[in-house]
């Protein structure tokens, strides 16, 4: 899959022994370029360490492309310093899957429960380490997916069992809300794609899961207006069919709250044609498969890394206005 240079974020996450990973450039022969070619300019952390973001990940892979095909690292420096400074975007090949490190990766329930103890010890210092690490071996929506996610159905099962205090669950909540959020906006909005409005069921609160499925689906280059929690549908819809976005996406985690879906299709097709196309899922639907039959809509599944497939399909299918 392409990528423009310009949709990748330029949120710095990676640490250098990660770009090592999905470049498979050494560590001195990045600080060489740096200083010699001004390639990327890395932010830095208290303590002196480099950051890099996608964007910078994205350019370095691009260059070890160049050379690959022949190209010195002047003249691939060159050449890049020249579409830079035309109107011409940068293609990027965009690799999904980084390279596994030699020594192998920490297990993923490993850093999941690292990352559990962490956040009920209410130690975001801690919390900060242990994300840095899975960025450094993982790629992003791994992370979302099988660390982020089972902390948080362990998070809220160890409340309901007892076993941890309602403050934890708030904490790691607001932990990783500002996270993922700081994450979304840190990837342009590409205005000139139909919009997808990604939300909250009405009187549902637990919006993480959504927050990841959006973040996800705006690295993939959708124009994502997210709209968090709690979402009256009265309100939603007249926004729907003012705004008229190509899908709306909603959440609910649990019986009740999903229940308060069932007539959002029919009355999206109300807005006048091409009409909002309404897709919804959430720990409720994953849980009970049965509520699918009294919600009409698209079910996205319980695995966000297969939802975005499904989003990809009926945006292909959606007639654009006008």
């Amino acid at each position: 899959m392409r990528k423009r240079l310009q949709d990748f974020a330029s949120d710095p996450v990676y640490n250098m022994k990660a770009v090592e990973q999905q470049t498979g450039i050494a560590a001195p022969t990045l600080r060489a370029w740096e200083r010699r070619y001004q390639l990327i300019e890395p932010q830095r952390t208290p303590g002196r360490y480099r950051l890099y973001s996608e964007r910078d990940v994205a350019l370095l892979r691009w260059v070890r492309d160049r050379m690959n095909e022949g190209l010195t690292i002047s003249r691939a420096a060159a050449m890049l310093d020249g579409l830079q400074h035309s109107a011409e975007p940068i293609w990027i090949d965009d690799s999904p899957t980084p390279p596994a490190p030699a020594e192998g990766p920490s297990p993923l329930p490993h850093l999941a429960q690292l990352l559990f103890d962490a956040l009920v010890a209410l130690d975001e210092d801690r919390a900060d380490q242990i994300m840095e690490q899975a960025f450094a071996l993982y790629t992003m929506p791994t992370i979302y997916v099988e660390v982020i996610t089972p902390t948080l159905v362990e998070l809220g099962e160890a409340w309901h069992r007892g076993e941890i205090f309602i403050t934890s669950e708030h904490f790691a909540s607001a932990y990783l809300r500002t996270r993922l959020l700081r994450l979304l906006k840190s990837y342009p909005t590409r205005a000139d794609k139909p919009a997808i409005f990604v939300g909250c069921a009405q009187n549902e609160q637990h919006e993480i899961g959504i927050l990841i499925f959006a973040l996800m689906l705006r690295q993939e280059g959708f124009n994502i207006v997210y709209l968090g929690p709690n979402l009256p549908i009265d309100d939603l819809i007249l926004s729907a069919i003012q705004e008229r976005p190509a899908i709306v996406c909603l959440s609910a985690g649990s019986d009740t709250t999903a229940l308060t879906l069932q007539t959002v299709q029919a009355r999206l097709n109300e807005a006048p044609p091409p009409a909002p196309m309404f897709a919804y899922g959430g720990r409720a639907f994953d849980l009970d498969p049965t509520l699918c039959d009294k919600v009409p809509g698209h079910y996205l599944g319980a695995d966000p890394r297969q939802s975005i497939h499904l989003i990809a399909e009926l945006m292909r299918n959606f007639p654009l206005p006008g």
